[in-house]
């Protein structure tokens, strides 16, 4: 399922963070067929965190059976769905704090996303997801991807787009490329 490079979208757009991660760690599986959990950890230049985790399907989190972010603080913390759904709970006790959301679920999400990439596409108009954030949001699933298939916690150079001495990662960045389409007369 690609659930999971909405939720890493998610947290880095919570996170605020507009580069790729400096140091990159993954382990276990990729979820079907065989339904191992996944850890990624993102390091940011900015010595921000993300830290992602991918439970297997019989596993009900602070989501319930969707999929979110966490984001901590100094007074708390605050939980956020994939649905647009979020929960702040402040203090050494996790008091309920402000929630909201919770009946926009069919008002927003993979219908709105869309539509509105197929609007851009029949209209020509830009899509209000732009390129960069798309970019930085299939980096963070690339990297977490090589990092995984490498088995090591990985340096990353974002200005160069190139794992700090690491052939093999390197060698993924590029993997498999189709050739381009022929047209022919018909």
């Amino acid at each position: 399922s690609g659930g999971w490079i909405r939720d890493l979208d998610l947290a880095a757009w919570g996170l605020g963070t507009d580069s790729l991660p400096t140091r990159i760690t993954a382990r276990g599986g990729l979820g079907l067929p065989d339904d191992q959990p996944m850890t990624v950890t993102c390091e940011f230049s900015t010595g921000q965190l993300l830290v992602f985790e991918r439970k297997t399907s019989g596993t009900i989190g602070h989501f319930g059976p969707e999929s979110g972010s966490v984001f901590y603080g100094t007074e708390g913390y605050m939980t956020f769905s994939q649905n647009g759904a979020f929960r702040v709970f402040l203090g050494p006790r996790s008091e309920p704090g402000p929630m909201g959301g919770h009946d926009s679920r069919d008002e927003i999400g993979e219908r709105e996303h869309l539509l509105d990439f197929l609007n851009a596409v029949l209209l020509r108009t830009p899509a209000r997801a732009n390129a960069t954030v798309a970019h930085r949001t299939c980096g963070l699933a690339h990297l977490a991807l090589i990092a995984m298939r490498v088995n090591a916690r990985l340096e990353f150079d974002p200005g160069n787009a190139r794992f700090v001495k690491n052939d093999l990662a390197n060698r993924l960045l590029t993997e498999g490329y189709r050739s381009s389409p022929v047209l022919t007369d018909a």
